[in-house]
């Protein structure tokens, strides 16, 4: 009988053999599909709200054109800046005093036949945009994204 429990032994060995085999590739790929690095979601980008800074109304005195100074019409104009940030608005808004003359001054030098023309407004949106777009102080600098017209009114 010596060679049957011979027999018997080395049947178990390859069973237990096989049964280690199939036990470590179940493993295996049980690790590789909950693995965090194999399946990486792209990461949507963040969406930011818009951030708005309305000022209020301005009424300005202008002349009607470049020849005819003595005649002067009014401007009503209403002004929404749009800024990539709250910073940029906190600034805007402890310059405030400085943001708004800037502005009365640029639109104190237009001409209304300049400005009762598509062209005219965009262009003063521009130079807005632009003028109030700088450096404010050592540390906080502002770039307006966006000038939006709310009211525009001229008598």
């Amino acid at each position: 009988m010596p060679t049957a429990s011979k027999k018997v032994s080395v049947l178990n060995l390859i069973l237990t053999l096989i049964t280690l085999s199939a036990i470590s590739f179940a493993a295996y790929l049980w690790f590789q599909n909950h693995s965090p690095n194999t399946h990486t979601e792209p990461e949507e980008p963040e969406i930011l709200s818009p951030v708005f800074l309305t000022l209020k109304p301005f009424t300005i005195s202008l002349p009607v054109s470049e020849e005819n100074i003595d005649i002067n019409k009014i401007l009503y104009i209403g002004i929404v800046l749009r800024v990539a940030n709250e910073d940029q608005k906190t600034v805007l808004l402890d310059y405030l005093p400085e943001v708004r003359s800037d502005v009365l001054l640029l639109t104190s030098k237009q001409y209304i036949n300049q400005l009762k023309q598509e062209s005219g407004k965009i262009n003063l949106q521009e130079q807005i945009k632009n003028t109030l777009s700088r450096k404010y102080d050592a540390k906080h600098s502002v770039k307006i994204d966006e000038v939006l017209f709310t009211d525009f009114i001229i008598r």
